[in-house]
């Protein structure tokens, strides 16, 4: 939990401190790591700029979001970061905003289930799947790090997302009507009823016939195999 400690109340960044405990007074939240000439102002951040990385502590969502004013203004702030983001694909300029080529926020669309809104979170994964992969040369941000753009593909459209360093799947939107996952000798299948194109949120679902209050499901629920079945809509259901 040693993040906490870099967090600025004020600036409401985590924001690079001296060795005094005082924070850096140059900060340019705006500012990416690839086009800061001298460093002065990126120095402590990799591969980013500091709002790309304001959104970093995955293993600890209500921790984080406990840091800034309130869950309204985090809410907003983090669908902020998706309005300004680029449509456009391959850019060789990442900007400043969400940009899917790289590890340190890809998460972050599941952010907003912990904040009680998984309409946004459904929301921005369908962007990102419709927006950010496509069958040609430059069909990704960045480039596919071990896999991990294909993975984050395949789990999102399958409606749920795994929480690096804990047993957690965040759950999102199917993209398919129907899908199996082998679990050693047991399945898994993900069913999406009242499917169509443009609906794109989840109205209930269910594990096994029962019906999920959360957002979220553990590794040892499904480890057995089972149903998922997602009920879709058209529009946002009810904030949990």
């Amino acid at each position: 939990m040693n993040y906490k400690n870099v967090w600025n109340p004020e600036s409401q960044y985590f924001h690079p401190r001296n060795a005094d405990g005082t924070f850096v007074e140059e900060f340019d939240p705006l500012l990416l790591t690839y086009l800061s000439g001298d460093d002065s102002f990126t120095n402590d951040y990799v591969e980013g700029s500091a709002l790309q990385w304001r959104w970093a502590p995955f293993f600890d969502a209500p921790g984080l979001i406990n840091l800034f004013k309130n869950k309204e203004y985090f809410v907003n702030e983090l669908n902020d970061f998706f309005l300004k983001s680029e449509a456009v694909i391959g850019n060789w300029n990442p900007g400043s905003y969400y940009w899917h080529g790289n590890e340190p926020d890809i998460h972050a669309p599941y952010l907003f289930n912990y904040a009680g809104r998984p309409d946004l979170t459904q929301k921005w994964v369908r962007w990102i799947l419709d927006s950010k992969y496509l069958n040609r040369y430059d069909g990704l941000d960045g480039n596919d790090d071990a896999g991990t753009l294909s993975s984050w593909y395949i789990f999102s459209s399958l409606g749920f997302y795994p929480v690096a360093g804990t047993d957690i799947y965040q759950l999102g939107a199917p993209l398919f009507k129907q899908a199996e996952i082998k679990l050693g000798n047991a399945k898994l299948k993900v069913i999406a009823e009242n499917y169509a194109p443009d609906n794109i949120y989840v109205k209930n679902i269910w594990l096994n016939d029962s019906l999920l209050d959360r957002t979220w499901f553990t590794h040892d629920e499904i480890k057995n195999g089972g149903t998922l079945r997602f009920e879709m809509s058209r529009t946002p259901g009810e904030n949990e």
